[in-house]
C-alpha cells in the first residue's frame, strides 16, 4: 500500500497570499503604478481643462485685473468662496443678451434683453423681458433711441463693447429700478454652436409657428415652419425658434420663447451627460471665447457656476413688458429718426412706475394682485378736468384710465382754467386709500384735499378728481399706433438696413411725436 506523501499538499499554495514573497512585491508595485498612472491623467487632464478654461476666462471678460495662471489656481484650489454681487441684498440681477454679431444684419443690435433675478436663498429664479422697441433716452445726452442700439453705439468708439455695456445696464436701472450686477452677451452664431455641442435641447412648441419673412442670408428671406409638440432643436432650429416674429404674439411671443431656450439651455449645460463629457466642454470653452462677453470676474466664477447649477428650474417665473392687452404696460407710438418714421415702444402711463413695481416684485406677484384686487374693491370714480391747455387731452387721460381699469367721466374743456401742476384731489376723506395712491403715482399727480371752488362743479358726483396740468403732457400726449403698426414697421422699413442702424445710434432729439 502506497504510502501518502503528505509534503505533497503542504507544498500547494492555497490562496493567492501564498505566492512567493518578490512576486507579491511585484504586483503590488504593478498596481501601485497603474494607479499612479490613472492620476496623474486625470491631474494633467485637469490642469489642461483648468488652463483652457484660464485662457478662455481672458478673452470673455472685460476688465478683468491681470492675474497669472498659476494665480488663478492657487485662488480656485484655496476652496474659499467669493461673494456674488447683490447676495447680501437678497437678490442677484443677471443681464442676458442675445446680439447678431458679425455677418448678420443688425451687427450689435440687442435682440435678446432679459434680466434674470435669482434669489441665493431659495435659488428661485424671475425672467423679465425687456423689448427691443422700447425708446429711453441715451444715457448722459438729450437724445432718445431704441434701447436695443444702445449696446450697438460702442462700436465706433470702443470695440471691447464696454461704453455700450454701460449705457445699458444704466438705462435699465432707471426703467426696471433694478441694480445690474452682471452681464453675459452672446451672438448669434456662438448660440448655434453651442447648442450643437450639446446635442440639441428640448423645447416644448406651444403652437404652430409658420413665418415666410424669416431673415436669410444676404438680406433675404426664408420661410420658418415649426408645428406644435415636443422637439429636441438643434442649434440653427433653435435660434430661428427664437428670433421668428411672425404670428399673432410678434415680438413679445418671441421674448417668451427666447425664455424657454434659456431654461433648457441652462439645464442640458449642467446635466450629469455635458459635465463628464471633456471633449464638449473643450468645444463650449473654444466657443464661448469667440463668441461671448461677460464681466463676471474669475474670482467669483466659481460662486456663480455653483449657484447657476442650484436654480429651482420648476419654480421660475417668467414675465414678458408687452403690450397691445389690457393689461400691458407698453403703449405703440412713432418718432422720426432722419426722415424715417420708426415704430416704438413706451410706457403706457408716461413713467416707468408700472415696470419698476413689477420688477420689484416679480417674486411676489400676489401682492400686486392683491393691490389691484383692492383698488377694484374701492370702485373709485374719477373725474378728469384738463387744465393742461392742449386741447383734447382730456379725453387721452380718460381712454388711459378706463385701461387703469377706473370708471371716469371727461368735463367739458371750455368750464376750465390753464394750470402747471397736475393735481389729484380726495373728496373721500380717505376712503379709497388704494385707488388715491395708484393713480397718484402712475400720471403722477399731487394729492390734495381742498378742492378749489372752480372745480366744485366739474368734480361733483367723484371720489376723486384729476386736474390735468400742463406738466404731464410731454409725456401722455402721444399719437398711439396699433401693436400690428410695430410689428409691419419692419417689413415695410424702405431704408437700408445699415443706414437704419445708423440712425438708431444717433438717436432722436424728439421724446414722442405729438
Amino acid at each position: 500500500m502506497p504510502v501518502e506523501n503528505n509534503n505533497f499538499y503542504h507544498n500547494i499554495p492555497q490562496e493567492r497570499n501564498d505566492f512567493p514573497p518578490r512576486r507579491r512585491k511585484g504586483r503590488f508595485f504593478f498596481w501601485l503604478f497603474i494607479a499612479f498612472l490613472i492620476l496623474g491623467i486625470v491631474f494633467l487632464a485637469s490642469i489642461a481643462l483648468a488652463y483652457k478654461f484660464y485662457s478662455t476666462s481672458q478673452k470673455v471678460i472685460e476688465s478683468q485685473p491681470s492675474q497669472s495662471f498659476a494665480e488663478s489656481l492657487r485662488q480656485i484650489a484655496s476652496g474659499d468662496r467669493q461673494p456674488l454681487r447683490g447676495e447680501a441684498n437678497g437678490r442677484i440681477n443677471i443681464l442676458l443678451l442675445g446680439f447678431a454679431g458679425k455677418n448678420y444684419p443688425g451687427a450689435n443690435l440687442t435682440d435678446s434683453i432679459i434680466i434674470a433675478s435669482i434669489d441665493p436663498k431659495t435659488y428661485r429664479t424671475a425672467l423679465l423681458s425687456v423689448p427691443r422697441d422700447l425708446y429711453v433716452q441715451i444715457p448722459d445726452t438729450a437724445s432718445y433711441t431704441k434701447i436695443n442700439a444702445l449696446y450697438a453705439r460702442s462700436e465706433d468708439s470702443d470695440a471691447s463693447g464696454k461704453t455700450g455695456i454701460e449705457d445699458l445696464k444704466k438705462a435699465l436701472t432707471g426703467i426696471t429700478g433694478l441694480p445690474i450686477d452682471y452681464y453675459i452677451a452672446i451672438d448669434f452664431e456662438g448660440f448655434k454652436k453651442i447648442i450643437g455641442e450639446l446635442g440639441g435641447i428640448k423645447i416644448q412648441v406651444q403652437k404652430d409657428l409658420h413665418d415666410e419673412r424669416y431673415p436669410g442670408p444676404n438680406f433675404s428671406y426664408e420661410t420658418f415652419d415649426i408645428k406644435k409638440g415636443l422637439y429636441t432643436l438643434d442649434g440653427e432650429t433653435a435660434l430661428k425658434f427664437a428670433r421668428t416674429r411672425h404670428d399673432e404674439d410678434g415680438d413679445f411671443g418671441r421674448s417668451f420663447r427666447q425664455q424657454q431656450i434659456l431654461e433648457s439651455t441652462r439645464q442640458k449645460a449642467f446635466s450629469l451627460e455635458t459635465l463628464v463629457n471633456i471633449p464638449a466642454i473643450n468645444n463650449i470653452l473654444n466657443i464661448l471665447g469667440d463668441h461671448l462677453r461677460t464681466d463676471i470676474p474669475l474670482s467669483q466664477l466659481e460662486s456663480f457656476l455653483d449657484l447657476a447649477k442650484k436654480i429651482d428650474t420648476h419654480n421660475t417665473i417668467s414675465k414678458v413688458i408687452d403690450a397691445g392687452k389690457t393689461d400691458s404696460l407698453m403703449a405703440v407710438s412713432h418718432v422720426m429718426l432722419g426722415n424715417v418714421r420708426a415704430f416704438i415702444l413706451i410706457p403706457r402711463s408716461g413713467n416707468y412706475d408700472e415696470i419698476q413695481d413689477l420688477a420689484k416684485n416679480i417674486f411676489d406677484l400676489d401682492l400686486l394682485e392683491r393691490k389691484k384686487k383692492a383698488i377694484e374693491s374701492e370702485n373709485a370714480t374719477v373725474a378728469i378736468v384738463n387744465e393742461s391747455g392742449v386741447s383734447g387731452f382730456g379725453n387721452k387721460l380718460g381712454t388711459l384710465l378706463d385701461k387703469f381699469g377706473y370708471q371716469q367721466k371727461v368735463n367739458p374743456e371750455k368750464n376750465v382754467s390753464a394750470a402747471n401742476d397736475t393735481v389729484i384731489y380726495d373728496m373721500t376723506n380717505g376712503l379709497k386709500p388704494f385707488s388715491l395712491e395708484d393713480l397718484s403715482k402712475k400720471i403722477p399727480a399731487k394729492i390734495a384735499t381742498n378742492l378749489p371752488a372752480a372745480l366744485s362743479v366739474p368734480c361733483q358726483n367723484a371720489d376723486l378728481c384729476l386736474a390735468a396740468g400742463s406738466d404731464i403732457t410731454d409725456k401722455l400726449n402721444y399719437d398711439e399706433n396699433s401693436v400690428t403698426d410695430l410689428e409691419q414697421g419692419y417689413d415695410k422699413q424702405t431704408t437700408d438696413e445699415k443706414t437704419y442702424i445708423d440712425l438708431l445710434k444717433k438717436g432722436s432729439s424728439q421724446r414722442f411725436v405729438k
